[in-house]
């Protein structure tokens, strides 16, 4: 998808240039250096590919910023407004394009985003077996075990999530799956990602609704979602549980102390029974460990 929205010249370099399997981001900021991140690591982008030399990559102008909004919007900025005002586009490949710019705002409300000043294209992954480390702890005789997997950003929690709902597919875990997708990252759209034979999808809708939709239409047997942000998140995932569903979420932070200064940790700390921590310490999905209730160290490091 992003060689229709990246523009010929770019895109070959990308394509051509550098190693896109290990792509996580490409940032472009008016009249700044091209950065793109392959493993977590930044580099400049110049005509040839990767470069340490500022003065050798390419700059971006206001107008690449813009035709590349407009391609990713198939020609029409207006059609996309309510992924504007959320500040992002996603594209059919499952790529998400972050936005900053001047933030129109009227009677208290984003109304759109205009005069783009930077992008942020995030580019998932699908990383095969990168959930092993963990599985066996998350899944036992006894069935699957409530889950919070936590890593500072780009640590590779969406991932994660990813590769472990595959692997019980594979595996021909008969689960019923629902993951509620509110940004299309963990499943992409229209399939463009693999999460196995058992997962259904609820894209684009918040946690609340999500949740109480999908628990009451789909009786599935493991909610998994994206990202809790806040109380109203916890809450809501709190009374899945309640319901008998088994959950497996993320949340940024990047140890189990951080965790515990969430606002929201009060509310979530008796739901959860297995805690993954990951980082970018060797790369994104670092596999940290895999800890119990109590927090007491349930794994060892192992590199992936």
């Amino acid at each position: 998808m992003l060689k229709n929205v990246l523009g010929d010249e770019l895109y070959d370099i990308i394509k051509n240039k550098i190693n896109y399997s290990i792509l996580n981001e490409i940032r472009i900021r008016v009249d700044k250096p091209i950065l793109v991140f392959e493993r977590g690591t930044p580099h400049f982008l110049g005509k040839d590919g990767l470069t340490n030399d500022s003065s050798r990559a390419l700059v971006a102008t206001k107008q690449n910023l813009e035709d590349i909004v407009f391609r990713a919007s198939e020609c029409s900025v207006y059609s996309i407004n309510e992924e504007l005002k959320k500040g992002f586009i996603m594209l059919a490949g499952g790529e998400r394009i972050g936005i900053c710019g001047e933030v129109v705002v009227e009677g208290g409300e984003i109304k759109t985003i205009k005069n783009f000043t930077s992008l942020n294209i995030r580019v998932p992954h699908e990383v095969r077996n990168c959930s092993l480390n963990a599985f066996s702890y998350l899944h036992d005789e006894d069935g699957l075990k409530n889950t919070l997997v936590l890593s500072p950003p780009g640590g590779g929690k969406t991932t994660f999530l990813r590769d472990f709902v595959f692997q019980l597919s594979e595996r021909n875990y008969c689960y019923n799956v629902l993951i509620v997708d509110e940004r299309a990252e963990i499943a992409g759209t229209n399939g463009s990602l693999n999460v196995g034979k058992f997962a259904d999808v609820l894209s684009f809708t918040t946690k609340e609704i999500g949740f109480i939709q999908g628990v009451r239409t789909m009786s599935p047997h493991l909610l998994v979602t994206d990202e809790l942000g806040g109380r109203e998140d916890a809450l809501a995932l709190k009374e899945a549980v309640n319901c008998g569903v088994k959950v497996l979420a993320t949340v940024h932070a990047s140890s189990l102390e951080e965790l515990k200064s969430k606002e929201f940790y009060d509310e979530i700390k008796d739901t959860f029974e297995r805690f993954v921590v990951l980082s970018s310490r060797n790369g994104p999905g670092t596999f940290e460990g895999v800890y119990g209730k109590n927090f007491s160290r349930l794994s060892e490091w192992r590199r992936l």
